[in-house]
């Protein structure tokens, strides 16, 4: 018998998804109860310290042992989170506190809408899509994705496109953008902005995830084509 094997696939098979969900769930208290609640962004290290820790849940999700043919019932959890918290806070913030226009409300709103709820979304679509049956490498890919459509600029320019609002000279309030070209974009640098991320999404699409994936950690009885290709693997 292979000692080592064994214990590695142990760890591997069945802790993996707790050390990720770990880390991510660490990094989220950093988050949320030492790092400040407001739009603007200080650092390009916030930017980078929030994707990390986002992706670390991301790779929880991609190792969740999807054996159970009872699995789907814990997509109830997400529904729940939204009923229970997410629906209840922004309303408040939206319907009570917003109407206030203080620095401290638009702060909690704009925390709970684009850094909680958004990150919630992606997150139980890539919980559905690996509960289902797809690959890790597939699961990760999809929430990846979703990360560089939110960090590409893509919200900002639409608001502005769906909303009667006009469109302005300058993206006032791309904070994420400004913290890497200098300043403010103006409309056209946003859409330019968001047009570079394009090449980078199809990278990661057609990139073998899975096959990477697959030489740290393969579930038992699974393959790296189960599920829905979304690339290359």
């Amino acid at each position: 018998m292979n000692t080592n094997k064994d214990i590695k696939s142990l760890i591997f098979e069945n802790l993996l998804w707790v050390l990720f969900g770990a880390l991510g769930f660490a990094c989220f208290l950093v988050i949320w109860f030492v790092m400040p609640h407001k739009q603007q962004i200080d650092s390009i290290w916030h930017v980078v310290f929030k994707i990390t820790s986002f992706m670390f849940l991301i790779l929880s999700i991609s190792y969740f042992p999807n054996k159970s043919k009872k699995a789907y019932l814990l997509l109830l959890l997400p529904l729940l989170g939204y009923t229970a918290y997410l629906g209840p806070r922004i309303s408040y913030y939206g319907f009570l506190e917003m109407p206030k226009a203080t620095e401290t409300t638009f702060s909690e709103y704009y925390t709970l809408l684009y850094l909680l709820l958004y990150p919630a979304i992606i997150m139980s679509v890539c919980f559905a899509y690996r509960v289902g049956g797809g690959t890790p490498g597939n699961c990760f890919k999809i929430g990846a994705s979703g990360v560089i459509i939110l960090f590409s600029g893509f919200l900002d320019l639409m608001w502005y496109l769906v909303n009667p609002v006009g469109i302005p000279e300058v993206i006032q309030y791309a904070h994420h953008i400004k913290v890497i070209i200098g300043h403010y974009p103006t409309y056209f640098e946003g859409i330019i902005f968001c047009l570079c991320h394009i090449p980078l999404m199809l990278l990661l699409l057609y990139l073998p995830v899975d096959s990477w994936f697959a030489r740290l950690f393969t579930p038992k009885n699974e393959t790296v084509s189960r599920g829905v290709s979304l690339g290359s693997d």
